[in-house]
């Protein structure tokens, strides 16, 4: 395969932060058509733009990455899947579980590549997390402790707001790291605070595991404070700094000697290319998904922010 063609669904700002940092990436990839959720006459050189769905997929697109309000990701990803298009949805892919199960299906049997945009699985920090736990440098873990903060219409460009509450715009994350480090909880228990409309502002939650470790998340769009998370282990212990989800100052290693080790976070652009890399990477294998974040992984988050969801209603 050479050059990687991709569709965007989104909006013109989103698509120009795609274009910007595709000049990073290790394989060639190009973005040939916008689908814009834009009010707006607005176009980007050298890419054709779309209101319409359909003409959108009939164009020579390979891959489409999706960055509309999640509320519009399961028709739009279940459209693209139809038409055979490779697709990275910008996260949560959909509302619930049924509706992932679903996407599974239709990848499956169109066999078509499909995956959750869940960026920081493969940025250098999460690696360089997973080597140092992987060497046993803090023992077993104990216990996962992941926070985010961030006041509604102030999140940096990775985190995008999408019109939903604390939960399934930040809640995610927290859970998507423990689930990459400890797996699926065994118990969920969840509080929270939700408006006259029904969206959640804050909410925390405690995951237990059968052998006996934990984790404890919470996330807030009322406030923007430190967003940083810790990894409890029996040697020592790792902390990402702020904003642990996306460019941290840095990977922080204590041991319970009492010596410390910072590991620097460094790359160019925001890092969204490390996952249009995965894309690439799995579409020159003809897998339907990625090795490295695979499609039942995602179903797990969303099970667990299911459960969580009907703790907050």
């Amino acid at each position: 395969m050479n050059q990687l063609k991709w569709g965007f669904i989104g909006s013109i700002e989103k698509a120009q932060t795609f274009i910007s940092d595709i000049e990073h990436a290790t394989y060639p990839h190009s973005l040939t058509a916008l689908l814009t959720i834009d009010d707006t006459a607005e176009r980007l050189a050298g890419v054709e733009s779309f209101t319409d769905m359909h003409q959108f997929l009939q164009s020579d697109i390979e891959a489409v990455y999706i960055a509309s309000p999640y509320t519009m990701h399961y028709a739009q990803t279940k459209q693209c899947l139809l038409h055979c298009k490779a697709v990275l949805c910008e996260r949560p892919v959909t509302k619930n579980a049924d509706e992932l199960r679903h996407l599974m299906q239709l990848s499956e049997h169109n066999h078509t590549f499909l995956m959750e945009a869940m960026w920081i699985r493969f940025l250098p920090t999460i690696k360089k997390v997973l080597s140092l736990i992987s060497s046993s440098a803090i023992g077993e873990i104990v216990s996962v402790k992941a926070s985010l903060n961030y006041k509604s219409g102030t999140a940096d460009a990775a985190l995008p707001y999408s019109g939903g509450g604390a939960l399934f715009e930040l809640g995610i994350y927290p859970v998507f790291l423990c689930t990459l480090l400890l797996g699926k909880p065994e118990y969920v228990q969840a509080t929270g605070r939700l408006t006259e409309n029904g969206e959640d502002e804050f909410f925390s939650a405690f995951l237990s595991y059968e052998n006996g470790q934990y984790g404890f998340i919470e996330t807030n769009k009322m406030v923007r404070g430190n967003s940083a998370a810790m990894i409890i282990g029996e040697r020592g212990s790792i902390q990402i700094k702020n904003p642990w989800s996306a460019k941290p100052e840095g990977i922080e290693v204590d041991f319970y000697d009492g010596t410390k080790v910072l590991h620097k976070s460094e790359w160019d652009g925001l890092g969204l290319y490390f996952e249009l890399d995965e894309v690439y990477e799995s579409l020159q294998q003809e897998a339907i998904e990625s090795q490295l974040y695979s499609q039942y992984f995602s179903l797990d988050v969303m099970q667990t922010l299911d459960d969580i969801r009907k703790q907050l209603s």
